[in-house]
């Protein structure tokens, strides 16, 4: 480039406000249809609209520091987020009609926020701004990204880079100046993260390994006493979000069972794919296994990786190293997976790692061009032409890719092409399938799903009702006993089998079904609903007035004659 020619691309790209507005432009070009997506029935169905009564009353904001995110009862779950569902009741505030638009509309602003901030901490890093620039930009639109921003669940990721980001930057400014107000922001930002997802807990790790590759021993151990004064309140905010957590959750990990070491080992190899998938990101899945992963792309990328490190002129292994710690660093705790379940590998939990090949490529520097080409050529036009060329290519592999968000059947039939082995991809697009009305669609995915695995939870309650709904009452109460067999506390199927018992005129089997319903989930709005109605036909008002005043409780309408009887009676 000439002088002349950067200083128009500096000023139209990269001066004063410029670089953000170009980012902005370039996700909403890639996401912006988004915005017009349904939910696809993984999580978000529950927590979007499932939860929309509990997330619209701002009252309820400490609550959601006492639960887990898909407020399992009985103070149970695994999933400690309530900075999380504070973003999900924002969203609702808009009301129920808009609650969906404006939660695609929250994942496309967290996208933005973490990668604009993804571009100040590479400027922070003393990284030339229009390579930073070409990065941000680069992984605004990244396809792996499709995971964390067309699919509304995926959010959590994007949402804790945002605070990630921003407490390294502060951390650094903390370093460079020793004004205390950085440090104590770096404090309050990373209790955040605590909050919003309990990867957070490595974000003092990759600190003290910044400290070690760009500070070095001898700083540290020159202002060892600031250093050590860190380390101890790190200790400490850590320490508080854990007793909080145990408290709420009863247990550090839940009510899942894990195993750390072997889960870390059976789960390592999942790392290969997940390169291969940053650098050739055409195996991509909305719900991938480990069996039905290719590895052959991962290979390719390493070996492509390797190659360039022997040919390039002149490494930086600061940023090799860090990069590299960077990404095991954030994806270790992926890794670690409930030893009764068959693994997966959701691809929005690549979002936070992915950026640290930032610098192993920064690191890798330019390759020698010489061994290949003895005319003298401008390394910067090659390199912005590349970059540009595959902003462009990937661009449209996001584009294309997001129809799988569109709506559940798009979604959970790529599940099942992309890891057919998988029993809980096909039980779910036989959920999506009977929710259309397509019963023999479902019925065949659900038998696909157990035979594939004959556990699988849910598969017989569901087709119970595929059974019900044809009047098959003898077949549908097998398969709901079947389902009580291997899946003892699911709600849904002693309520289903309730509801099978009035059809039979078995109105004491219906009440004792609906009350362990309750048993299991207080909140379980159809049983206390089921339960008035039943009282109400045995007139047993006392009884009726109970559960009617349980649902009024939680915002339902009760039937005018209900409401008669109650006043009536008092």
């Amino acid at each position: 480039m000439t002088n002349n020619n950067e200083n128009k691309f500096y000023k139209i790209f990269l001066e004063s406000w410029h670089p953000f507005s170009w980012i902005a432009l370039a996700i909403f070009f890639v996401y912006g249809a988004t915005l017009l997506f349904n939910i696809v029935y993984l999580d978000d169905n529950v927590l979007v609209t499932g939860q929309y009564q509990f997330n619209k009353n701002l009252s309820n904001i400490p609550q959601a520091f006492n639960e887990d995110i898909f407020r399992t009862p009985q103070n149970g779950g695994t999933f400690y987020r309530p900075v999380e569902r504070l973003t999900f009741m924002l969203d609702a505030q808009f009301g129920e009609n808009s609650v969906i638009f404006m939660s695609h509309f929250s994942n496309i602003l967290l996208h933005f926020l973490a990668i604009s901030l993804l571009f100040l901490f590479l400027l922070k890093l003393n990284i030339k701004k229009e390579i930073a620039f070409l990065f941000s930009l680069f992984f605004s639109i990244h396809p792996l990204t499709a995971q964390t921003v067309a699919f509304i669940s995926g959010r959590n990721d994007s949402l804790l880079a945002i605070p990630i980001f921003l407490s390294l930057i502060l951390f650094i400014n903390f370093l460079e100046t020793k004004n205390n107000k950085y440090i104590i922001w770096h404090y309050i930002l990373f209790t955040i993260a605590l909050f919003t997802k309990e990867t957070a807990i490595v974000l003092p790790v990759i600190s003290i390994f910044y400290l070690l590759i760009f500070m070095g021993w001898k700083k540290i151990i020159i202002d060892y006493k600031t250093y050590i004064k860190i380390g101890s309140i790190w200790i400490f905010i850590v320490a508080f979000w854990f007793l909080v957590r145990m408290s709420v959750l009863h247990n550090f990990i839940g009510n899942a069972n894990y195993n750390l070491f072997t889960s870390i080992y059976k789960n390592l190899p999942s790392l290969i794919p997940a390169i291969g998938k940053i650098f050739l990101p055409f195996d991509l899945s909305v719900f991938p296994i480990m069996d039905d992963m290719l590895i052959i792309y991962g290979i390719i990328s390493l070996i492509f990786l390797t190659i360039w490190f022997f040919l390039s002129e002149k490494r930086n292994l600061k940023f090799i190293f860090f990069g590299s710690i960077w990404f095991f660093i954030f994806i270790f705790l992926t890794l670690i997976k409930p030893i009764d379940t068959v693994p997966e590998f959701s691809e929005n939990r690549i979002y936070i790692p992915m950026f640290g090949f930032i610098f192993i490529i920064l690191g890798l520097g330019k390759i020698k061009l010489s061994y290949f080409i003895k005319e003298k050529i401008n390394s910067k036009k090659i390199v912005i032409f590349t970059s540009l060329l595959l902003i462009i290519i990937f661009s449209f592999i996001t584009i294309y890719r997001n129809k799988y968000y569109k709506n559940r059947l798009n979604f959970w039939k790529n599940a099942t092409e992309t890891s057919p082995s998988f029993a809980f991809n096909h039980k779910n697009l036989g959920a999506m399938e009977y929710l259309d009305g397509n019963m023999e669609n479902a019925e065949k995915e659900y038998k696909i799903a157990l035979e594939l695995n004959p556990k699988e939870v849910m598969v017989h309650n569901n087709l119970g009702l595929i059974y019900a709904s044809k009047n098959n009452l003898i077949e549908a109460e097998k398969e709901y006993k079947k389902e009580l067999e291997i899946n003892p506390n699911y709600d849904n199927a002693y309520f289903n089998l309730g509801l099978l018992y009035w059809q039979e005129k078995k109105y004491d089997e219906a009440k004792t079904s609906w009350e362990k319903t309750l048993t299991i989930n207080p909140d379980y709005i159809d049983a206390f609903n089921a339960l008035m109605i039943y009282n109400y036909e045995q007139k047993k008002y006392k009884e009726m007035s109970i559960y009617a005043n349980e649902l009024y409780k939680r915002g339902i309408q009760i039937p005018t004659e209900i409401i008669q009887i109650i006043q009536n009676q008092n």
